[in-house]
């Protein structure tokens, strides 16, 4: 499964709209109350789209770690590749200096 913001879109709507169709409220205003006036045939139902939406969840979950790790190493690649061009920019920069100090020097 490929990472995206909308897969984690996606996932949000599935858990609302599996909430809301069963409780008629936001998956967040659910407690033990309203889960013990469910029926069987209901809470079943609830539990297997439940389970169907932790599936994806994991999935999409998995992904998004793979990209963050890439993201790391990128970003530490890119770290060093930086601080490449300071050392050399300093090298030159140097040179410079001592260029300038040996030409007042001579003079």
């Amino acid at each position: 499964m490929d990472f995206s913001l909308e897969s984690l879109y996606s996932v949000e709507r599935d858990v609302d709209s599996v909430f809301g169709a069963v409780f008629g409220v936001n998956w967040s205003d659910v407690n033990k109350s309203t889960v013990t006036k469910l029926d069987k045939g209901t809470l079943s139902n609830l539990v297997l789209s439940a389970v169907s939406v932790l599936g994806r969840s994991k999935g999409i979950l998995r992904s998004a770690a793979v990209c963050v790790e890439g993201l790391k190493q990128d970003q530490i690649e890119n770290q060093k590749t930086l601080l490449k061009i300071q050392d050399d920019l300093l090298k030159s920069k140097t040179e410079q200096v001592e260029a300038v100090q040996k030409t007042v020097e001579t003079e």
